[in-house]
């Protein structure tokens, strides 16, 4: 064979195993045990996507900017996905959704010693919540005037808020896995009182963009996810996280 064909076979194989780019935004502050901001620290999302890119030949682009910044860019067609809900999600425009990732449990988390009312019994109470986050089970309250908000930028925020609060009229909305992996990091976060009921659950997903690439790359990642399923590979990449 003559250097000439060679190199004409290399030309038109190259560009069929050419890395194809996606554009990934995540949160720029930690989730635990879903996302860390800190590359060397990996969570559940951020390992399903290395394997995911790994699997597929996909190049990925990560961008980590605030909840709603990821929002905005993924509707301008600057990212491919980024970390959300279609229950929490509260816009019109349409998207493809992965399957479930994982699914978060909402709690509400108080000083040691307090008492959790139920939702009903809130009024005059302040929510401790995460910035640009949705809360479907409080948003009557909110409009009503009943339950007032406090964002914080993260979860450890509003445990460091709570350790260090003396009075009992706020309440803090917490995913429960988030939760339990900071009080395996910290003995003062055991000491909580914890409500004995779920204020909401979700499915955590992927959300991507509504075009023919969003299409094509949500497809994979189902049958990525399908696969690592029936595999049990999923249950062991998940119990590392619990």
């Amino acid at each position: 064979m003559s250097r000439a064909v060679v190199f004409l076979l290399l030309f038109l194989i190259v560009p069929l195993v050419r890395a194809e780019t996606l554009r990934v935004a995540l949160y720029d502050t930690d989730y635990p045990p879903y996302h860390f901001a800190d590359s060397s620290h990996k969570g559940l999302v951020d390992e399903l996507l290395i394997r995911f890119a790994e699997k597929y030949n996909h190049d990925i682009q990560y961008m980590l900017v605030p909840e709603v910044r990821s929002q905005h860019l993924l509707d301008e067609g600057k990212v491919d996905v980024r970390l959300e809900s279609e229950q929490w999600y509260r816009g019109n425009k349409q998207y493809y959704w992965s399957d479930s990732i994982a699914v978060v449990e909402d709690i509400l988390v108080m000083p040691s010693g307090c008492h959790i009312p139920a939702i009903d019994e809130l009024g005059g109470y302040v929510l401790m919540a995460r910035f640009g986050y949705t809360y479907p089970q409080f948003e009557a309250l909110f409009a009503s005037g009943k339950l007032h908000r406090e964002d914080f930028y993260s979860e450890l925020d509003m445990l460091k808020a709570l350790v260090d609060m003396q009075q009992n009229q706020r309440v803090a909305v917490i995913a429960k896995n988030t939760l339990q992996w900071y009080a395996s990091k910290n003995n003062a976060f055991k000491k909580f009182t914890v409500s004995d009921y779920s204020v909401g659950k979700a499915p955590m997903q992927l959300q991507f963009t509504y075009n023919e690439k969003g299409k094509r790359m949500s497809e994979q990642f189902n049958e990525f996810m399908k696969n690592l399923k029936s595999s049990g590979e999923f249950a062991k990449i998940e119990s590392n996280y619990q």
